[in-house]
């Protein structure tokens, strides 16, 4: 089997754009064919990537495109998209109108309207492969933690308490402006609203939020915010978007309470703790290599069948919370969301 054609596409997001090309590099399936930097200029690019796109491309051994077109004309057979978030639908239907397979970094998008764009664009190309970014799926213990809950083995879950640590960006404008980042709220927000459906397995119908901009004003909306959601199935949910806390904390947190018992986990290097009223479990502490993880999967399900462990119908559920949650604080109210059937 020949080695998978691959590229990159955009600098703004920039961990992800250098750490998921550095991984596919460094595969034998893999032939990394080019980046491209989309017109930015490299003190751009450093802000976001901390290396230029010529440094980049050189470490990888690969040409440098401006053109998106001119990374076309080398025939990728898959891209990694890690753009303005705001025009990550723009370059995913340009790759699938191609047949291009395609890794969009998180979130997918910052509107439910791109979201159901790319679905539709999938839908009449269904063997391409669209991987929404979502890395949180990939940590052991929020994976230990699902499993327990749908099992059944601490009982139906009543309450669930999830929350994300992660400073707000400000290294550069796009970050720091809503429309092209999402900001704080769904950049961050969509961690918390994909897993807590995810480990529950039920998706919200109803949300109330609250939000304030503690500590960054240069920052469009709001730095710090919490969702009260109920589930189709009963269940209540709190999730925390925490974007000012500068000392050691957990990246993520997770709380399950259950009718007969409860599951706690936590990330980086914390365990998962399952207690019940007849016993208790620590699971070993471990450091999950989320983001590598999340590029292999892709690659997995192109090169190997895989089948992907997200899909951009479920990334819309997410980015339909998160509007909902943006609906209530300027009501003020709780909102109901509407899936029409997704």
């Amino acid at each position: 089997m020949k080695p998978l054609r691959m590229g990159l596409v955009g600098f703004a997001q920039g961990y992800y754009a250098t750490l998921y090309s550095r991984i596919c590099s460094r595969r034998k399936d893999v032939e990394f064919i080019g980046v491209c930097d989309l017109w930015m200029s490299s003190s751009d690019v450093e802000a976001c990537a901390e290396i230029t796109a010529e440094k980049h491309a050189h470490d990888l051994g690969v040409p440098l495109f401006h053109h998106f077109k001119d990374l076309l004309e080398e025939e990728p057979q898959a891209l990694i998209i890690t753009c303005e978030t705001a025009d990550h639908h723009r370059y995913a239907i340009n790759a699938i109108e191609h047949g291009i397979h395609a890794f969009i970094g998180k979130p997918m998008t910052v509107s439910s309207a791109a979201a159901r764009e790319i679905i539709t664009a999938r839908a009449k190309h269904p063997g391409v492969v669209i991987l929404p970014g979502e890395p949180a799926r990939y940590e052991d213990g929020m994976i230990q933690g699902r499993q327990s809950v749908l099992s059944g083995e601490v009982g139906r879950p009543l309450m669930v308490h999830l929350s994300i640590n992660h400073p707000a960006m400000t290294n550069h404008s796009w970050q720091m402006d809503v429309a092209r980042s999402g900001g704080p709220f769904i950049e961050f927000g969509s961690y918390v609203a994909d897993l807590v459906e995810w480990v529950i397995g039920s998706p919200v119908v109803s949300v109330y939020a609250l939000a304030e901009n503690f500590m960054h004003p240069q920052v469009g909306g709001p730095d710090n915010g919490k969702l009260l959601c109920q589930h189709a199935n009963g269940t209540l949910s709190s999730l925390d978007i925490l974007c000012s806390i500068r000392w050691g904390y957990p990246f993520l947190g997770l709380e399950v309470i259950c009718e007969r018992g409860s599951i706690r986990a936590d990330y980086h290097n914390y365990s998962v703790y399952i207690q019940r009223s007849d016993s208790s479990r620590l699971a070993e502490t471990r450091v999950s290599a989320m983001n590598q993880r999340e590029i292999e999967h892709f690659l997995d399900c192109v090169l190997y069948g895989a089948q992907p462990i997200i899909t951009p119908e479920e990334y819309l559920s997410t980015i339909l919370l998160l509007e909902a949650a943006c609906t209530s604080l300027e009501t003020k109210s709780p909102v109901k969301i509407i899936r029409d059937g997704v």
